[in-house]
């Protein structure tokens, strides 16, 4: 009988506790939306270009184990609810070439719906900095150039004999090729960087049934984040890049002629998976340009690099048994900044604060 009484003044303390702790954090609080849609003024239009990194190849493991690390959890524990789901920010809207995919801002808008890349630190900085509903439109594939697949109309196509050249190399796999097909690579995914964007903003109320057409929306910023297939050429390496610093200055004023915003703001992400040198160089000098510095600005990457992740990749952790400390951390190699969730969150909030000093201006 005594043991029955104890165990009941136990359990009615344990109620009384719950119910203080109830009062103290609403059942409200835990439900209520921290970032409602926009109600006023035009959706502001970020454009994120480039190839794989733009696209991201962070796998979504590591951005959890950054929200339950208690030595991270602080700057990434706003992507989780109590219930474990991935909060979404409403006053962000995404819409990516892969897989055309749509919606509120959250994890798993990378290359893939269990990725992330850029967009994530990005969006939740200009989510915090601007009271306007904020729209990313991503135009990014992997394995892009601007020597050839990104050139801008205004750049001048190759010489007649590098042509001819590709073309013999091209029909020795099908004899078909035609020197049409060949030019027509040049180019083709500037032009589906501007009809991609073109075709979203011309269909926002059915990607987004929440726009409202009476406000608008203005383009605000364009986020260029791409360089490996340019930096790996030899034949650009061996003039020191010097070609891709025009042909993107030249991509710049193409774009904003093509979506008539003249002084479109324009970040410029630095290749940072490799030692900084000649290429990074060469993109810096891009924001130098007369013509670009007064809106364009290079936001360093390599600064965010995680040697210690690298390591383990060198060692070949990652199919050890010890493979566990590996994917916490990481999913990719290098060349795309080791599929780290910390490295791709950083980066974008780097482009969104640089974003953030070019709107000022």
């Amino acid at each position: 009988m005594r043991c029955f009484r104890r165990l009941w003044v136990l359990v009615t303390l344990s109620v009384l506790c719950v119910g203080v702790g109830a009062a103290n954090v609403p059942e409200s609080a835990f439900d209520k939306d921290p970032w409602p849609a926009a109600k006023e003024g035009p959706v502001k239009v970020f454009i994120l270009a480039g190839q794989s990194n733009m696209q991201g190849h962070a796998a979504l493991r590591t951005l959890e184990y950054l929200i339950y690390n208690a030595e991270t959890a602080a700057d990434y524990q706003q992507w989780k609810n109590r219930e474990g789901r991935w909060v979404e920010r409403r006053d962000v809207w995404v819409w990516t070439t892969d897989g055309n995919r749509s919606g509120n801002l959250k994890p798993g808008f990378g290359a893939n719906e269990m990725k992330i890349g850029p967009e994530l630190g990005f969006g939740w900085v200009m989510g915090e900095h601007l009271s306007e509903q904020v729209l990313l439109i991503k135009t990014c594939w992997g394995g892009r150039s601007v020597r050839r697949d990104f050139l801008p109309p205004s750049a001048e196509m190759p010489p007649a004999g590098q042509l001819a050249k590709e073309l013999e190399n091209a029909r020795k796999r099908d004899a078909n090729v035609t020197m049409a097909d060949i030019k027509a690579r040049y180019g083709k995914a500037y032009r589906e960087m501007i009809a991609g964007a073109r075709d979203v903003l011309g269909h926002l109320k059915e990607h987004f049934p929440a726009y409202d057409e009476k406000r608008g929306y203005e383009l605000a910023g364009v986020v260029w984040f791409q360089g490996w297939n340019d930096m790996v050429d030899g034949q650009q390496r061996e003039e020191k890049y010097a070609g891709y610093t025009v042909r993107l200055g030249q991509l710049i004023e193409d774009v904003r002629k093509d979506l008539s915003a003249p002084n479109l703001p324009v970040i410029i992400g630095e290749l940072g998976a490799g030692k900084r040198g000649d290429f990074q160089a060469a993109q810096e000098a891009v924001a130098n340009l007369p013509s670009l510095r007064d809106n364009v600005k290079f936001v360093k990457t390599r600064d965010f690099w995680e040697p210690e992740v690298e390591k383990m990749v060198e060692q070949g952790l990652w199919k050890g048994p010890d493979w566990v400390k590996f994917y916490n951390v990481g999913s990719e190699r290098g060349y795309h900044y080791l599929g780290s969730a910390r490295i791709y969150y950083r980066m974008g909030k780097a482009f969104g604060e640089g974003m953030i000093d070019l709107l000022g201006k």
